[in-house]
């Protein structure tokens, strides 16, 4: 049977050896795998080389391993800092402060904290664990601002008209609309709820004639669900402020390019519509813009398909 013992007995082994050598006349050899047997191996060989081992393993564990890298605790806008619950994290200031540094009134006087915790929030959730690299957050980490800048951002998206979010879902498009739409989303002060075509007119009426061409073309795939063409009948009646179909009557007027003294492009594009309007639309336009021409610039074809004018 095999016996333990420390590395340390080796030392004591061979002293016995070579007592017994002297006391009993046999070689050294002889007496070590005496010792050997004496204390459960076969030979010295084998005695030596498990004392060997067992000697590494304890070398092993007494000398200090490398440390495993250590995690570093992030910190999200206004989260409450774990070594003294009294502080929290200002990213805006990249410093600890207690509380009342963000609430109940906050020192940034623009009230954006919510929004930055919550832009915060979402940056670090889409990282990679990769991407994290050392730092950690707690999934629950409590912070000061969460429950309010939650409930402030279901309580605007509660508002939002379907228009409002229906834009969400062309703001990357490359073209009057996508531009509308980028905008009206960047706007902090835009009134969300507006639900009605009049409605957002009203609100845009001060804008140029070319934002009021991509609402209407924007509120046409709003309401139909297909992205249709722009075409110029499109393009009079959100000039002249009547419905396509009386535009439809003034299609066929071709415009008179208005170039400066050089000749060398056209600054813009005058209608004549005395011939081509009917009694009706012409009564119309005469009230609504006491004139039966219309001046646009030049981009008034932007976007109309088949439009033979360029930009």
């Amino acid at each position: 049977m095999t016996m333990s013992f420390p590395p340390t007995q080796l030392v004591r082994f061979r002293r016995e050896a070579k007592k017994l050598g002297r006391e009993a006349s046999i070689p050294h050899s002889e007496a070590l795998d005496r010792v050997a047997v004496k204390n459960g191996f076969a030979n010295w060989s084998l005695l030596a080389k498990h004392s060997n081992s067992a000697e590494v393993l304890a070398s092993r564990a007494r000398t200090p391993q490398p440390e495993s890298p250590r995690s570093i605790r992030y910190y999200l806008h206004g989260d409450i800092r774990e070594t003294d619950p009294s502080q929290c994290y200002c990213a805006r200031c990249d410093v600890f402060w207690p509380h009342d540094h963000l609430l109940p009134v906050s020192h940034h006087a623009d009230g954006k904290d919510g929004e930055r915790f919550l832009r915060d929030l979402a940056s670090w959730n889409a990282l990679t664990r990769d991407e994290r690299g050392l730092n950690f957050r707690p999934q629950a980490a409590p912070n000061i601002l969460s429950a309010l800048a939650t409930a402030a951002r279901d309580a605007r998206e509660a508002a939002r008209s379907p228009f409002h979010r229906w834009l969400d879902h062309q703001r990357r498009r490359n073209d009057p609309v996508g531009d509308l739409a980028s905008d009206i989303l960047r706007d902090a002060a835009f009134p969300i709820g507006l639900a009605t075509r009049r409605e957002l007119e009203e609100h845009l009426d001060i804008c140029g004639s070319h934002v009021k061409k991509a609402l209407r073309q924007a509120w046409r795939e709003f309401k139909g669900g297909d992205r249709l063409a722009w075409t110029r009948a499109d393009a009079l009646a959100a000039e002249l402020k009547i419905s396509r179909e009386e535009a439809q009557e003034l299609v066929d007027v071709e415009p008179i390019e208005l170039t400066g003294h050089s000749g060398d492009g056209a600054y813009g594009y005058e209608f004549d519509f005395s011939r081509h309007a009917s009694p009706k639309l012409g009564a119309t336009l005469m009230r609504k813009h006491r004139s039966l021409t219309l001046r646009v610039g030049p981009w008034f074809y932007d976007g109309i398909e088949g439009s033979e004018f360029s930009r």
